[in-house]
């Protein structure tokens, strides 16, 4: 075999071995972006370290049981006396509607859920999710200060959010559902000197302080509500 035959062979297998190994590098190439393109994003969690005690989570039981530093919510026998003939007196205002929910009963002897200066958000379309209330509930937790939400339709997971957190004595959240019914709407916003808001207001956030109103008492049973009026907000 002549020199110029050895030398062309020598040349087609180094090409070879050169177009082979850029084929399985290109391979392994594809692949590797392929995987990271699949994998789950990198979620570095602050303050956490692989060492860190596993979280505790409380299961739905133990979610539903009050505190064991709990404070009673019961009435005094003078305080439901008092309360009785406020309900019963001209200057309170009816709402044929009650709690949405028997876990948020404040006191179990009358069956009432009583909330003292509460701040009442009035919505004119249906809750569902948490998120159109985040901007009313985070200005609402530093307070402590109670809230009723009154809507024609509020969702079951958002009721069972305020049970809960009734429940643990975080915030007291009262939902009252006022279906069909604009002019009920309406009258719980004069009483209370709210704005009645739309559900594009609270998906955008858009609840101003002012727009939220107030009495002086509210207190719900299982199918009405009476509203003692707030000086500031009266029926005309």
């Amino acid at each position: 075999m002549e020199g110029w035959q050895i030398g062309l062979i020598a040349v087609l297998v180094v090409g070879v071995a050169v177009i082979v190994f850029g084929a399985l590098k290109d391979r392994r190439t594809n692949e590797r972006r392929v995987r990271e393109m699949l994998a789950p994003p990198a979620r570095d969690i602050p303050r956490f370290t692989p060492d860190s005690p596993t979280p505790h989570y409380l299961s739905e039981l133990q979610a539903r049981r009050p505190p064991n530093s709990a404070e009673s919510t019961a009435l005094t026998p003078e305080e439901r006396a008092e309360l009785q003939t406020a309900i019963d007196s001209p200057g309170v205002t009816t709402i044929r509607a009650g709690y949405a929910s028997r876990d948020l009963v404040t006191d179990q002897p009358t069956g009432w859920s009583v909330l003292r200066h509460p701040a009442v958000l009035v919505s004119t379309e249906p809750i569902i999710t948490i998120r159109e209330l985040l901007g009313v509930l985070e200005r609402q937790l530093p307070t402590s200060r109670p809230l009723v939400v009154v809507a024609p339709a509020i969702s079951e997971e958002l009721i069972g959010t305020f049970e809960v957190n009734h429940i643990r004595q975080l915030l007291t959240v009262l939902p009252v559902v006022i279906p069909d019914d604009p002019g009920a709407l309406r009258q719980i916003a004069e009483i209370t000197g709210a704005t009645p808001m739309s559900r594009t207001d609270l998906q955008a956030g858009y609840v101003p302080p002012h727009a939220l109103g107030s009495c002086a008492t509210w207190i719900a049973a299982p199918d009405r509500s009476y509203l003692l009026p707030d000086a500031t907000h009266s029926a005309a």
